[in-house]
């Protein structure tokens, strides 16, 4: 089986601060990356164990968060800015993982919360729904047919994974005390958790179903911080202005929709 694991930085154990884990330059990022890296190698090492053929990691932090040369030998990587949908995901996947990913804008008690910017969105909505990455990729997965087999991050981001599909597999290997505090498990403790995680869920791999998307048109809002942001994509086709700070993207493929607004 070929598998595709997304990765992202905020939803690691031990990672709890933007300024510092998060950013180019900040005391800790280095050690955020290894701490990833080594997080993601735990997930390969148990789909390995389970008989996965095919890794393929994608590197998804904004500012990059796997270490090449540190990363499990039997996965490749997908790296590189700038990256547009659907990030090298296609039919030929028969599951997808998203790891060390956060919970959406605003989540009570959700460590590291935002939606794709930490400091530029407010609020998603796709077709009403309100939505942040884990629920946009969850829809990308389903439109290409593929499951979500395992999600990792703290426990808002597991909840939040459920809320989607009620039986994917989660790995919660931190717990918000509020957005830049958390209690995360040991490093060693997360990893281990992570990698039993990982085998359970391909050998779960028929029992969970993929996200099935609403029926077209798509169309996703996404309302900013500042009006700084709308002025910009509302020359965009498919966009249109609804207030100051808020957009609208519409089209009848969710592919494209995701196209519009990060192409």
């Amino acid at each position: 089986m070929k598998v595709y694991i997304f990765t992202d930085l905020e939803g690691v154990a031990g990672v709890v601060d933007f300024e510092t884990q998060t950013y180019p330059g900040g005391k800790y990022f280095e050690q955020a990356k290894h701490l990833l890296t080594l997080e993601t190698n735990a997930a390969v090492e148990g789909l390995l164990e389970a008989k996965a053929e095919e890794i393929i990691v994608l590197d998804g932090h904004g500012y990059g968060g796997i270490i090449p040369e540190e990363l499990h030998r039997e996965a490749k990587l997908i790296s590189g800015r700038v990256l547009t949908p659907p990030f090298g995901l296609d039919n030929s996947y028969d599951a997808v993982i998203l790891l060390a990913h956060h919970a959406m804008a605003g989540v009570e008690n959700g460590n590291l919360n935002h939606s794709y910017s930490s400091t530029g969105i407010f609020n998603m909505w796709l077709n009403e729904k309100l939505v942040g990455e884990i629920g946009m990729e969850f829809a990308l997965s389903g439109y290409f047919g593929i499951p979500v087999i395992l999600v990792t991050g703290d426990a808002a981001a597991c909840n939040e994974a459920r809320s989607y599909i009620k039986n994917v597999e989660v790995a919660a290997v931190k717990e918000g005390i509020n957005r830049l505090t958390a209690i995360s498990l040991h490093p060693e403790k997360a990893r281990q958790l992570i990698r039993e995680k990982a085998r359970l869920a391909l050998k779960r791999i028929k029992e969970i179903r993929h996200y099935r998307l609403p029926k077209p048109p798509f169309f996703l809002k996404i309302q900013f911080v500042s009006s700084d942001a709308t002025a910009r994509l509302v020359t965009r086709p498919g966009c249109r202005r609804i207030d100051s700070r808020t957009v609208e993207f519409e089209s009848d493929d969710f592919l494209k929709l995701l196209q519009l607004w990060m192409g």
